[in-house]
């Protein structure tokens, strides 16, 4: 007797590592987005271009900074200078070195609009970042729902191939004792194709569903735990709306894209102002001119440079910058009034999805009653088989609501969330 305690305590130890493994290998939504987030090519791209922006924004800062070039020269040849100096050939090897240095004191603007172009794409990317990664996380979501929608659907409709075949089956037997019309026989026939072909879109859209989730996640698409309820989500329109216009990655992209065209616009009309600079310069030359020659020299000065007829160039540039900022405040305005549209869709669609999916359940449940209702009632010969083989396809289309109503409701919740430009 002891000995069998033992064995199953020893049993039971064994079993709660494997349940809890079990446990810990189903996948709830929230792994499924972070799985996607940190393999999705796209969400590395986002990344990476937000990296080169920030890197554009130092290069830009940078000129502010001063310069030091250091160039230098060496060959190996033959002078004659023709008896110059009582000179003749001779072999030489001449050489010069230079070292500048050289600070920007006056740019006329053309540095600052430099650097605020780069900043503004830098705003740009990193909402072209938050963009990518909520597109993301609304696909995952889609995704993760319609695998779970799936799975249930297979189910649904596998249990009315087998509950059809088994009324058209009881129907046979009846036609064949007298009992009841070939009628019977023939819409349980008519019900079981019905239910054979929507298996087999179910089991096709299965598959489908299964191949994105495991593009997306990286996943596996098994053991997938019930979709959860919705995120924290704003209260009321108003809410959503002020958080949109504040943060909504589509409108920020926009409005960085005004910023920059400004910032372009102050750069072209900067050149037609002149540039001043500090310089130092130091340089030593041999064997330049003659053979033996040296010569030293360092300078400290102030450079200017003024272009003071380009042509038509510079006011080409002006006529062209002011022209991409005006495109640039059209594309603004009609982003605000896009993302203004897109936020109270988004936010009507979470409301009527929680709605939708609270009466599938109701239906669900109601046509479940009845289904069990009208079995018994068919089974003591109150109902024909027909009124039972609508009671089945009924349920089971009220379940298969059910099932998509749930997913439409985590889904449009998402989708909110991208469009007030939550962070994920």
């Amino acid at each position: 007797m002891k000995r069998l305690q033992s064995s199953a305590r020893l049993a039971l130890w064994l079993a709660v590592p494997l349940a809890l493994a079990a446990s810990a290998h189903a996948a709830t939504l929230e792994d499924a987005l972070a799985s996607a987030l940190s393999h999705a090519p796209e969400v590395a791209a986002a990344d990476a271009d937000a990296d080169a922006a920030a890197s554009r924004v130092d290069a830009a800062r940078a000129e502010h900074m001063p310069t030091a070039t250091l160039t230098g020269t060496i060959g190996y040849g033959r002078l004659d200078p023709g008896g110059f100096f009582g000179l003749g050939r001779a072999d030489v090897t001449p050489r010069a070195a230079q070292v500048a240095i050289e600070q920007p004191l006056f740019t006329g603007g053309r540095v600052g609009a430099g650097v605020d172009r780069a900043r503004a794409g830098m705003a740009a990317a990193e909402a072209g970042k938050i963009g990518t990664r909520s597109q993301l996380v609304v696909a995952v979501t889609q995704a993760y729902g319609d695998v779970l929608m799936t799975a249930q659907l297979v189910d649904l409709y596998g249990r009315l191939v087998a509950e059809t075949t088994e009324i058209g089956r009881q129907a046979e037997l009846k036609f064949k004792a007298g009992e009841s019309p070939s009628t019977d026989v023939a819409q349980a026939s008519a019900r079981l194709a019905e239910a054979r072909a929507a298996l087999a879109r179910a089991q096709g859209m299965q598959v489908s569903a299964q191949a994105r989730f495991r593009d997306l996640t990286g996943l596996e698409p098994a053991e997938l735990q019930p979709l959860p309820a919705n995120p924290a989500l704003p209260g009321t329109l108003d809410e959503a709306m002020d958080s949109a216009m504040a943060a909504n990655p589509m409108l920020a992209q926009a409005e960085a894209g005004l910023r920059a065209a400004q910032a372009a616009a102050r750069g072209a009309r900067a050149e037609r102002l002149p540039t001043v600079g500090a310089f130092a310069e130091a340089a030593t030359v041999r064997d330049q001119f003659f053979p033996g020659y040296r010569g030293d020299s360092a300078t400290v000065g102030i450079r200017a440079r003024w272009q003071i007829f380009g042509g038509g160039r510079v006011s080409g540039r002006i006529a062209e910058s002011n022209s991409a900022v005006r495109a640039a405040d059209a594309r603004v305005r009609a982003a605000r009034q896009q993302t203004e549209e897109q936020v109270i869709a988004a936010f009507q669609d979470v409301r009527t999805a929680q709605l939708v999916e609270q009466a599938s359940d109701e239906q669900t449940a109601a046509a479940a009653k009845a289904l069990e209702s009208v079995r018994q009632e068919v089974r003591v010969g109150m109902k024909p088989q027909l009124d039972l083989l609508d009671a089945e396809r009924e349920a089971t289309a009220a379940a298969a609501a059910a099932a998509r109503a749930s997913t439409d409701r985590i889904v449009a919740a998402y989708r909110l969330l991208a469009m007030i430009g939550r962070k994920f």
